[in-house]
């Protein structure tokens, strides 16, 4: 039976790649910290490992003690920090001792793949239509920069180090609370975006992230040291967005308001600066602000698509049908 680790288990993505392992029968371990909701993991085939990604040393020694992974999964990272070290230290530096803890351990996973981030390579250039994982990679936020780091990395290890790179584009789906900040003023008539022009977006539902991830696993051509995107494949405007959530949601008028940057800005310094005194992370600050006002985030993703033949389940349409669902089950709306 197939052995996975599966960091960030405990968070959404992860959850995703929780309950796809267990649907296709793996021997399933999530790595988590001791005080992770593990709300999603109460399964009892799963087994839950303490592994401390910030201690070398210490994930060395634990991971000795485990039987081989065959694979790794590595999603555990941050998406929202106080500072850039911040980032730094959750995305690229957690990164980079988790790979040296199985090198110390002699447990080199026959594949290593890293949960990445569209942002990781920004928005697609001017003059061109699509961002490609070939294209050179200019990230837009500090964030974005840390994924960056930890792709680099992985690229630097000798060729016998057996990774492979996903880089998600903008992620939703059923647990996830970002966009329900939006779905909810959306159902009270509201359809808040930033900027004045639209924007070229594109998504891709949870649960097709963590279905395309063992697909690309399992698949014959996948080859290792390669990075795919991932996306439903298709191209959408910040109106088909505003579009998705209204239909979900059932209501035939919305009022849609694009908000300025010079209003977008304070808010963002002020949702930052209440962040810093309550020592938590703010949603929107202002290192954010590039990647929601970036003109083109329309990507290339036919080697998942095409070369590897992935079909996503959801488009941005259904898919935000089955969250708005989803929110309503769970008395989130």
């Amino acid at each position: 039976m197939t052995r996975v680790l599966i960091t960030g288990g405990s968070g959404f993505i992860g959850g995703y790649l929780v309950a796809q392992a267990l649907e296709k029968g793996f021997d399933v371990t999530v790595a988590l910290r001791p005080n992770s909701d593990k709300t999603r993991l109460s399964d009892p085939r799963l087994r839950l490992l303490y592994l401390p990604l910030h201690d070398l040393a210490a994930m060395t020694d634990l991971l000795r003690s485990t039987a081989p992974f065959d694979w790794v999964i590595h999603n555990a990272g941050v998406t929202k920090a106080l500072s850039k070290q911040g980032y730094i230290e959750g995305n690229t530096e957690n990164t980079r001792r988790l790979v040296q803890a199985l090198q110390q351990a002699d447990r080199v996973p026959t594949m290593f793949l890293m949960v990445s981030s569209l942002a990781a390579l920004g928005s697609a250039p001017t003059g061109k239509e699509w961002i490609t994982a070939e294209g050179p990679p200019s990230p837009l936020t500090p964030y974005a920069d840390s994924k960056h780091k930890a792709e680099v990395f992985l690229e630097s290890l000798p060729p016998d180090f057996p990774w492979i790179v996903v880089q998600p584009t903008a992620v939703y789906g059923p647990w996830e609370r970002d966009i329900l900040t939006v779905v909810r003023l959306a159902s009270k008539g509201l359809a808040l975006t930033i900027g004045l022009k639209s924007q070229k977006l594109s998504f891709v539902h949870g649960s097709d992230v963590a279905k395309a991830i063992f697909h690309i696993l399992q698949h014959p051509k996948t080859q290792l040291r390669q990075k795919f995107i991932l996306s439903d494949g298709q191209a959408y405007t910040t109106e088909d967005l505003v579009d998705a959530i209204s239909g979900a949601l059932g209501r035939k008028k919305t009022l849609r308001v694009r908000l300025p940057l010079f209003v977008v800005k304070p808010i963002a310094w002020i949702a930052e600066t209440v962040g810093r005194w309550q020592n938590k992370p703010a949603a929107l600050n202002r290192d954010k602000i590039p990647e929601l006002t970036a003109e083109n985030w329309h990507c290339d993703a036919s080697p998942l698509l095409d070369t590897l033949g992935f079909r996503p389940e959801f488009d941005l349409y259904s898919g935000m049908q089955d969250t708005v669902n989803w929110y309503r089950q769970q008395g989130w709306l």
